[in-house]
């Protein structure tokens, strides 16, 4: 599927709740230069992990660069390019966890909530081929 096509799914955010059920919150203004998304994220774990999105930098279909604050804060970088076989998405960020019990689950509890950021991720993937594709991506 070409980039084009892709970031059509990708600007669909008022969809991603529908998508993944463990997006508990996700409200705001979607894939635009200096608009900001407060979410709530609930892996299959007894925590909730809540930050906002605020987007610097949007080329369409290109990439978008992003600054995350909240319980987890840093940078986020999300690129888009054209292959032989349509595209391809790479996302990239360096958060740190700032919550202090998180903090503290991170050092004592690590394997788990490695587990549990696999699992979202993971689980991430598959519904949005599913959703915003209906079934077609692989």
């Amino acid at each position: 599927m070409p980039p084009t096509e892709l970031w059509e799914a990708l600007s669909r955010t008022d969809d991603y709740r529908s998508w993944w059920t463990w997006l508990r919150r996700f409200e705001g203004d979607g894939l635009v230069e200096g608009g900001r998304t407060d979410c709530v994220v609930r892996a299959p774990l007894p925590y909730s992990l809540r930050f906002a999105v605020t987007v610097r930098r949007v080329v369409p279909a290109e990439l978008v660069d992003a600054e995350v604050t909240g319980d987890i804060e840093g940078p986020a970088h999300l690129e888009v390019s054209g292959t032989a076989d349509g595209s391809e998405v790479r996302l990239t960020w360096a958060v740190v966890v700032k919550d202090p019990m998180l903090r503290a689950g991170a050092v004592l509890g690590r394997p788990v909530m490695q587990w549990g950021h696999e699992w979202v991720v993971a689980t991430g993937m598959t519904q949005f081929k599913k959703h915003a594709f209906d079934g077609r991506v692989s």
